[in-house]
């Protein structure tokens, strides 16, 4: 249309009132050089008799349902600053006599030459229930557009598109909005390129629509625009199936491959759209019939299933303590399934709970048989949270000690590590009541879901079990060996006893027995067995026998071995490390291992200093850690010695022999073997900054440069727009003000608009920190009406997201540092905490100072 028309006053409404009165909907101009709203005249029929046809902006936004406004508000800006070129929404508007109307808006926008966006022309019509979408009119098109494409041999797709969400966006705004989605979907798939047949139901939020003479790249490109068209409203998830590589006659069978399509799409946020892929279908079909075949072993006396015992060893004397009881299943269609395949179904239909207790008291009653031959014996059985969710388990679990006739201390339940964990007074209260029966508890594949011993700490647990993928090749990681010998030392100092599973070679074992954990599991000792084949004494005695496989004297049951130096020997000298003992006084080599001797090039080290024989120098090295060592735990480090051309990880500590000190040394050669990931080397990175930060943190002179540093490493880590202090106000009144702070490039500062933050606003933070708790915000929506003031507060900053960690001072909030809008890592605060420790204790020395 030519562009005059809407220059010109008159005829512009003459055009919109041609437009309303020949389609029966309201039609609306933006004009973005007059900055207006102009309405075709049966906008009456929405809003009530002589009303306004033309608004600014603002006075639109005013006619608005205050619960859509600032919806409304965020998604008109993004459409004008994206020069989006459709717009698609859904709102409610209060008419004259202040009723609320549900209305569809939708346009398209004109540009000039140069780009810039002139109008947004479109309509709107009252969304007041619409007819039925005729599913069953709709299939036989479908029907019959496939019949005809197959006939033509015509390349096609059948594409499913289903909103995300949708009972959320139900909660959230309503049912009548969320209709309105649904409809303004429908009408966006009816719309644009007509090889895309008119779309049908299929189910709660899907739609169906066939596409004849298109490609893969024309789906696609369809799919692309419905988004586009939704924006603002909902998210969409797609599921593609292509109809001539899968000659399917049938519309129900094809409707399902798109759903199964669909599935695929919902679990990658990445790739909203997915085609169908036979694979995938198949593995959901073995799924299907799995558990199939795994509810008809429960209902017929658990036939299939077995239960298998796997050693535990007692890592200083290599003696039998007890065993973990692993569920086996043997599926009459496929043979033995894997428990990673099939104790997630159990889980899911909750067959865990019937199949889980009769694991219980098997394990119980064998477990009674083999402490007749050793006493101590313990089982340890696998404990789904589904069954701890149960009211009934803390009562069936000491049931089913007396019922077989089982001292407690007979039992551990282990629990698999994950975000369920975090429920301690549900969990305590259970795990009490067991442990006062002798019961013990132990956490799972500790390591690979969501704890930390922090929090651990505060359940009722006696022990963690390391995951194999901390143990595998270990003597090839310098990062898992480091992470393992830390967790060992922290799981002591909270009175925890550490499991190490998964020890397979006797590599792997020998490293371990330098970190000392409490017990070992692994097919290194015995791959699970059936009882029958799992005798204690036999096993004790093949036990010895690999004790010397890895270089150590038989040692008597229920002894501890002996002083290193002596009985040791034999490991020493036939590992691959280089072993060495130096005198911490005088420096002077007393012992070195053949492999040492071997890396060094050197045969008589006698008379000789360990800066002599291993590093070429004459004098003591510059970085000697000879006063840092210590006699109770190793000191874990690297280096590159150029003197013999390799890199290596070291672990040091102190020994007394006689009356003298000496220092061990273990120097495991990495040069070529070790492998870090991507994500470990951004975390070693990390630490070593840290590193730098402690220092300058204890040592600079001047606090504000101290701190600068700090904000900016942990403003980077985070890949966050911001990161600050507060601290509470000199002024009292419990405000708080924002004293520092970091910006990233391109950010505005807002330290100067937060001063004298009211106490209300930092409310619920300070009880979070009080809770020793992070306060981590993934979107600010859930604040909005129930914490108003702290949500404005955000909203204003243009914030999102948030990290904060406090810095606590004698049990109290003293302050807390944060980050904001971070993109990398949100979900763990431990960078943050770390940070604010070490914060907390200059903030201390601070303090200090000023009041002397």
């Amino acid at each position: 249309m030519d562009e005059f028309v809407w220059e010109d006053r008159t005829l512009r409404q003459q055009v919109l009132n041609r437009f309303g009165n020949s389609t029966g909907m309201c039609y609306q101009l933006y004009h973005f050089g007059e900055k207006t709203f102009y309405f075709s005249d049966n906008i009456d029929a929405l809003l009530g008799e002589n009303v306004h046809k033309s608004y600014s902006l603002e006075q639109w936004y005013q006619a608005i349902y205050e619960d859509d406004r600032q919806r409304l508000r965020r998604y008109v800006k993004d459409v004008f600053e994206k020069s989006w070129e459709r717009y698609s929404f859904n709102y409610r508007l209060r008419n004259r006599w202040g009723q609320l109307v549900w209305v569809s808006s939708s346009g398209t926008c004109t540009f000039d030459r140069s780009g810039n966006p002139k109008y947004y022309l479109g309509s709107m019509v009252e969304i007041n229930g619409r007819e039925g979408d005729g599913r069953g009119g709709r299939q036989a098109e479908l029907m019959q557009t496939l019949r005809d494409v197959h006939s033509r041999g015509q390349e096609g797709y059948l594409l499913m598109v289903d909103v995300n969400h949708l009972s959320q966006i139900n909660l959230k705004y309503g049912r009548e909005f969320g209709d309105g989605v649904l409809q303004a979907l429908a009408d966006a798939m009816e719309e644009g390129d007509g090889r895309f047949s008119r779309p049908f139901r299929s189910s709660g939020s899907c739609f169906c629509t066939l596409a004849a003479g298109v490609d893969r790249e024309g789906v696609e490109a369809y799919f692309h625009r419905l988004q586009q068209c939704m924006q603002g409203q909902c998210s969409l998830s797609g599921g593609c199936v292509s109809l001539q590589e899968y000659q399917v006659p049938d519309s129900e069978l094809l409707i399902h491959y798109a759903e199964n399509a669909l599935d695929t799409a919902k679990l990658t946020a990445e790739k909203p759209l997915a085609f169908f892929n036979p694979q995938d279908y198949e593995r959901k079909l073995s799924a299907i019939e799995l558990q199939m075949d795994l509810e008809a072993a429960v209902k017929n006396q658990l036939a299939g299933f077995s239960v298998r015992y796997q050693p535990q060893v007692r890592s200083e004397t290599f003696q039998l303590t007890g065993a973990e009881a692993l569920l086996q299943f043997v599926s009459p269609r496929r043979g033995a399934v894997p428990p990673a395949e099939f104790v997630p179904i159990l889980e899911r239909t909750g067959l865990i709970v019937p199949v889980g207790q009769w694991v219980l008291e098997t394990a119980l009653e064998q477990c009674r048989t083999w402490r007749r031959k050793i006493p101590g014996f313990r089982v340890s059985v696998n404990m789904s949270y589904v069954q701890l969710r149960r009211p009934e388990i803390q009562d069936e679990v000491l049931s089913a000690l007396r019922e077989k006739d089982v001292p407690g201390d007979a039992l551990t339940i282990e629990v698999t590590e994950g975000s369920e964990l975090r429920e301690y007074t549900y969990l305590n209260t259970i795990f009490s009541a067991w442990k006062q029966a002798g019961v013990e508890i132990s956490v799972d594949d500790f390591g690979t879901g969501y704890s930390s011993l922090g929090w651990l700490k505060e359940l009722a647990i006696d022990e963690i079990k390391i995951d194999r993928c901390f143990v595998r090749d270990i003597q090839h990681s310098a990062y898992n060996l480091r992470l393992l010998s830390n967790i060992i030392e922290l799981a002591r100092g909270g009175s925890l006893r550490v499991c190490c599973e998964g020890v397979e070679t006797r590599e792997e074992l020998a490293v371990l027995e330098s970190l000392q954990p409490s017990l070992y599991q692994g097919f290194f000792f015995s791959r699970p067995v059936p009882p029958e084949a799992f005798d204690p004494e036999g096993l004790q005695q093949d036990l010895l026998a690999r004790c010397r496989q890895v270089g150590e004297s038989p040692c008597p049951i229920g002894e501890k071995k002996s002083a290193p130096l002596v009985l040791e020997r034999t490991i020493l000298e036939k590992t691959e490390d280089a072993i060495s003992l130096c005198d911490v006084r005088t420096y002077e080599l007393c012992y070195l291992n053949p492999a040492a001797q071997r890396m060094f090039g050197i045969r008589n080290y006698r008379g000789k200093t360990c800066y002599q024989a291993l590093r070429g120098k004459d004098t003591p090295c510059d970085f000697c850690p000879n006063g840092t060592l210590r006699h109770d735990s190793f000191y874990v480090w690297e280096d590159s010695i150029e003197y013999c051309g390799r890199h290596f990880l070291l672990k040091d500590k102190l020994l007394d022999v006689g009356d003298r000190t000496l220092r061990l040394q273990v120097a495991m050669d990495i040069t070529k073997k070790e492998y870090v990931s991507r994500h470990t080397r951004e975390r070693l990175e990390f630490a070593d900054h840290i590193v730098g930060y402690v220092d300058l943190l204890s040592r600079q002179k001047h606090w504000h440069q101290a701190v600068e540093a700090v904000l900016a490493a942990m403003g980077e880590f985070y890949k966050a727009d911001r990161a600050y202090l507060f601290e509470t106000a000199p002024e009292g009144r419990g405000c708080w003000n924002n004293t520092f702070e970091w910006c990233a490039p391109g950010v505005i500062p807002q330290k100067d608009n937060l001063q004298q933050v009211p106490p209300e606003a930092v409310a619920r933070w300070l009880e979070v920190f009080r809770n020793k708790g992070s306060v981590i915000l993934y979107n600010l929506e859930p604040l909005r009406k129930k914490y108003p003031l702290e949500w404005e507060i955000l909203d204003s900053q243009g914030i999102q997201r948030v990290l904060s960690v406090p810095l606590m001072l004698g049990g109290q909030v003293a302050g807390f540092i944060g980050v904001d809008n971070p993109r990398y890592a949100i979900q763990d605060d431990t960078q943050a905490r770390v940070l604010a420790s070490f914060m907390t204790a200059r903030f201390r020395r601070e303090r200090k100072e000023w009041q002397e």
